[in-house]
């Protein structure tokens, strides 16, 4: 068993001693907000876009006598920046090990809907690889970017050009990616690593970093074994998960990673802050018609 050092996390010291008191430790998933966070929809209203998009590209591929099965979409239960912060609180170590719950990493979990996949056919006139199809002249574009240009209207200072064109679904993924490369090089998540590191020594465990512990071959799909169906739960994965959640409470890993993590964002933010604004208000006219669309209260002239 792994002792905590003190009756709380602050007697580890270390996000005081680094950071001051500013970030306190996230507690439990609710906890686990970052700056990027306000420019994008939460689950909740994120599936309503989804669902009011998945509609209209529905009908928009009827226009052309192509069939599209759209994925049922649900609000994402995946806790939102438990990858980022590497927060294992949600996975019932105790009982699952490192995979967690049935269901819990999946990708309806993550996004809100299954994968899903389309035919060459779907996919022209989706992207308007195609000026017609079936007789019928397709959008520029195609059928995302006139969808699109339906859900962005009335965007308030945006430029015109900018609501007609396709919504990048990805570019607020990639800054926060960005940030996150540039978090990871931090030497405070590295001795952070360090301080997990030693901690897990003392339990008895040898491994460098927590994605050492996460990626164990034994229990991990890697390059070299994703042919063979490892099982999962066993009482040496769920043995080590315990340990290293003890050792990330201890050293205080969430906190520090939430400090460090947030100061990267913060500078995203400094450096894109208009395409971010422009990004919100996207965001904010899609949900609004959205809603207009799930009501009847929107039709498209295709």
């Amino acid at each position: 068993m792994v002792a905590l050092c003190g009756a709380t996390l602050a007697g580890c010291g270390l996000i005081g001693g680094v950071f001051g008191d500013g970030i306190p430790t996230p507690r439990t998933a609710a906890d686990l907000v970052l700056p990027l966070d306000a420019y994008e929809l939460g689950p909740v209203d994120r599936a309503q876009v989804l669902r009011a998009r998945f509609g209209l590209i529905t009908e928009c591929l009827r226009q052309y006598r192509i069939d599209f099965q759209a994925p049922a979409v649900e609000p994402a239960t995946y806790p939102k920046n438990a990858g980022l912060l590497g927060w294992l609180e949600d996975l019932q170590v105790g009982r699952y090990g490192y995979a967690g719950p049935p269901g819990y990493a999946s990708r309806k979990a993550e996004d809100g809907f299954d994968s899903y996949s389309v035919t060459d056919e779907q996919f022209k006139v989706l992207v308007g690889r195609v000026k017609r199809f079936h007789g019928k002249a397709v959008p520029s574009g195609g059928c995302e970017t006139k969808v699109d240009s339906v859900l962005n209207q009335g965007a308030r200072g945006v430029p015109a050009a900018e609501i007609v064109k396709r919504f990048n679904q990805d570019e607020l993924g990639m800054l926060v990616s960005e940030a996150a490369e540039a978090a990871w090089r931090d030497e405070r998540v590295a001795a952070a690593e360090r301080s997990w590191s030693d901690c897990m020594k003392r339990a008895g465990f040898d491994y460098r970093t927590t994605s050492d512990a996460l990626g164990d071959p034994r229990w991990a799909t890697t390059a070299a074994n994703d042919e063979i169906k490892l099982p999962r739960g066993t009482p040496e994965e769920i043995r080590t998960a315990l340990a290293d959640s003890a050792c990330r409470w201890e050293v205080d890993y969430y906190g520090i990673r939430k400090a460090v993590y947030t100061e990267h964002q913060d500078k995203i933010i400094r450096d894109h802050r208009g395409r971010l604004n422009t990004i919100r208000l996207l965001n904010e006219a899609r949900l609004a018609n959205a809603m207009k669309v799930l009501n009847g209260e929107i039709t498209v002239s295709w």
